[in-house]
């Protein structure tokens, strides 16, 4: 139905409410659209103010205004009786929109009414913040390039990645350098390579702890948020990312790890990983995935398509089953926007749905709104999310 059109509908309801023949199934309608959101409200107002102003066009009689209501009359109006009876308030508010009247400078068009629009809202690129063992702070994004000569240690950055690089072997001062910390924000994504080799690729809102150099009989890094692990292989020197308490021992292995809402979710790809969690210890394969329950330490390991859960960093949204409350926090996180739920029960809801992660919001919005079972109201950087109503249905 054309924007036109939906109007011509709310239009009638109101014109027949006036002429006092509406039905009961179409006055209930009206009325849900008029409450569901305060600028329908006040645009129901104003509707009314304006036929009792009596204001008509004088352009009515245009020979382009008589076909289209001659279309119209011919779907709405097959009653006679019933068009002479609301028939002047439809000539004072239908007619009008066919040549740009009320609805044509009132909020209809103006972007007040509750539809997606995501002015200000962008989708995440590369940007992070690396702090340094001895304070210093650097903040990283696509078009900065960085280059910094450490002792034994060479770190470059280069569009959405640093690269850290040994330079000979170790120096004392390197053994003992300490850790340097990269922070993703809420709308970044950033990729980072170890000395060693090893490639991690940080999501938004995310931090990764590693030493300028790796020493001793192990490599350690620690992770807070969610990142994607492609590990250098060597069987003797073991590769270890602490996550919320939890040890993931690996060798020559890919791997998500993401500790979101207090949740450790380890999901492997390629190769072999030991989880430990407390005395609790379990062997992953390849598909499989583990889940650290916070409040009680259990691990509960489940067979997963793993590369659905690491498309995020060759930038797909892929949800398959998931419910809205996951859906809205990554989006959420990746769009830099608040989410409001009107109702909890909504969260509940599930969803499949992919969208490349550099689309517009709304159009990952709009393909769910298709289900018919929410809407979508985005105001500022905050979006709304309401329960599907019948009247919604007009106004698609």
């Amino acid at each position: 139905m054309s924007l036109l059109r939906k109007h011509f509908r709310i239009a009638l309801w109101i014109a027949e409410e006036l002429a006092g023949v509406i039905s009961g199934e179409d006055q209930a309608r009206l009325d849900a659209w008029r409450e569901e959101h305060p600028v329908h409200a006040r645009e129901y107002d104003e509707i009314r103010a304006y036929v009792a102003a009596g204001k008509e066009d004088e352009e009515v009689e245009k020979e382009c205004v008589k076909r289209e209501w001659q279309k119209f009359e011919r779907e709405h109006f097959r009653k006679y009786v019933i068009w002479r009876k609301i028939g002047r308030y439809a000539a004072v508010l239908v007619l009008p929109l066919l040549i740009g009247g009320y609805f044509g400078v009132a909020s209809w068009l103006d972007g007040e009414q509750p539809v997606v629009v995501s002015a200000g809202i962008v989708p995440g690129g590369g940007k992070a913040r690396l702090v340094m063992a001895n304070g210093r702070a650097l903040n990283l994004d696509e078009k900065l390039e960085v280059k910094l000569d450490l002792p034994g240690m060479k770190v470059v950055t280069d569009g959405k990645k640093i690269v850290y690089r040994a330079m000979g072997e170790p120096v004392a001062d390197t053994l003992t350098a300490g850790i340097n910390t990269l922070f993703v924000p809420r709308g970044g994504e950033y990729m980072l390579e170890l000395p060693d080799g090893t490639r991690v690729w940080l999501n938004s809102d995310s931090e990764l702890r590693f030493p300028v150099r790796f020493a001793g009989d192990k490599r350690v890094v620690e992770i807070e948020g969610e990142a994607y692990f492609e590990v250098a292989r060597n069987e003797k020197w073991p590769f270890h990312v602490m996550a919320r308490g939890t040890d993931i021992r690996v060798l020559g292995t890919s791997f998500n790890v993401s500790t979101y809402r207090g949740r450790t979710v380890t999901t492997l790809v390629e190769g072999r990983v030991c989880l430990t969690h407390g005395t609790g210890a379990v062997m992953m394969l390849p598909g499989r995935q583990v889940e650290v329950m916070a409040e009680t330490g259990e691990m509960i390991m489940r067979e997963v398509d793993a590369k659905s859960f690491t498309l995020w960093k060759d930038g797909v949204f892929y949800f398959e089953g998931a419910d809205l409350e996951t859906i809205t926090e990554r989006l959420s996180r990746w769009y830099d926007v608040d989410i409001v739920f009107e109702d909890e029960e909504l969260k509940k809801s599930r969803f499949s749905v992919e969208m490349k992660r550099y689309d517009e919001i709304q159009d990952l919005l709009t393909k769910i709104e298709k289900t018919r079972k929410v809407k979508f109201l985005i105001q500022g950087k905050a979006v709304r999310v309401h329960k599907w109503l019948d009247s919604y249905d007009l106004i698609e």
